[in-house]
């Protein structure tokens, strides 16, 4: 069933076609989330919170794309969470969810991963997330942020730069090994 089918039964009061909705984004809004706080019990709430919220405001939803209207909401409510946070470069110590299909060997490498993400701006974070991980083009991100094309491309770009200076001097500070 397409979102736009779902979206019809939503308006038509349909529970099952909610149950869907959450069943087929959860996962996704959940691991965005994760990757932007970097906190999973923090994301968990947060991403039960993007459906509460569509829930309550599905009446009124008449937007095409289903998931970057979801997005926005977790978007919208990450902010929240750092306004409110005052610690905001602590990760968990677990891995993020899809970091191990990324190519990165070791554990370490990882984890430098994390951190160095944790350290770039938000703004920078979360589009690196929407284009690497989220796999959404250009014109996508632009359209779920409320920015135009060229500030995507170049937040987009510095946020790579930053990523690589960041890896490379964590690169360098580890010794090397036997």
């Amino acid at each position: 069933m397409t979102d736009k089918e779902l979206i019809r039964k939503v308006h038509n009061g349909s529970k099952e076609a909610l149950n869907v909705i959450a069943d087929r984004y959860y996962d996704e809004i959940y691991r965005f989330c994760l990757y932007l706080t970097g906190q999973a019990t923090d994301s968990y709430d947060i991403a039960q919170e993007v459906f509460l919220r569509f829930i309550k405001y599905s009446g009124s939803y008449e937007y095409q794309n289903l998931k970057g209207y979801l997005l926005i909401i977790a978007r919208n409510l990450c902010r929240d969470y750092f306004h409110h946070k005052k610690d905001l470069c602590c990760l968990d110590d677990a891995i993020l969810p899809g970091m191990e299909d990324t190519g990165l060997g070791t554990l370490e490498d990882r984890m430098v991963l994390q951190q160095a993400l944790a350290q770039l701006s938000v703004n920078q974070r979360e589009i690196i997330i929407l284009r690497i991980y989220e796999e959404l083009k250009f014109h996508e991100i632009a359209a779920i942020l409320g920015c135009n094309l060229s500030t995507v491309k170049s937040r987009f770009r510095l946020g790579l730069k930053s990523l690589r200076k960041i890896m490379e001097e964590a690169d360098e500070s580890i010794p090397d090994r036997p």
